[in-house]
This record gives C-alpha cells, structure tokens and sequence, in this order.
C-alpha cells in the first residue's frame, strides 16, 4: 500500500511540475486540474456536470482546462481557516 501512495505522490508532483513549467497559453486535461486542487478527479467531473468549478472546453468528448483558467480560478478561490468560514463565503 505505501508503495501505491508513494505512485501517486510521484505522479501528482510530475502534473504540478509540467502545469508550472507550461506557457500560459498551454491546455491540460482534468487529471492536472485534479492534482493542482488536491482532489479526485471525479471531483473534477463534478464540478463541471454541476456547473462549477474550473471553466474548460469541450471538443468532441475531450475536456481541457487553460492554464489562465486554472491560475483565475484558483485566485477567485483564496484558502478559508475553518469549514464555518467556508460556508459563510458560500451564503450557507
């Protein structure tokens, strides 16, 4: 099992590393979204089924985010302290 962590810590570091040495103008798939945001990417597919989260583009059945709306949205989105102050940020 740590062997599998260790996997994936590994190809989460080689997705952060290839958006951060990208040019603004390049265009990922939801796997580096999901890496940026430490998250799933079935998280990732959520948001977007939903409605939220990363704006992106659809071209024929492939999904690409820019990296200038990743860098927007994660801006738009600053860390919160507490999920009381999360939920006040989103009206709840």
């Amino acid at each position: 099992m740590k062997s599998d962590r260790n996997n994936t810590e590994m190809y989460r570091a080689r997705l952060l590393q290839e958006f951060q040495s990208a040019p603004s103008e390049a265009w990922f798939g939801q796997e580096v979204v999901a890496a940026i945001r430490n998250c799933s990417e079935a998280t990732i597919e959520r948001d977007r089924w939903s409605g939220g989260g990363v704006p992106f583009v659809k071209c024929g059945r492939s999904v690409r985010y820019s990296k200038s709306s990743i860098l927007e949205w994660l801006a738009s989105h600053k860390p919160v302290k507490s999920t009381t102050e999360s939920d006040a940020r989103e009206g709840n």
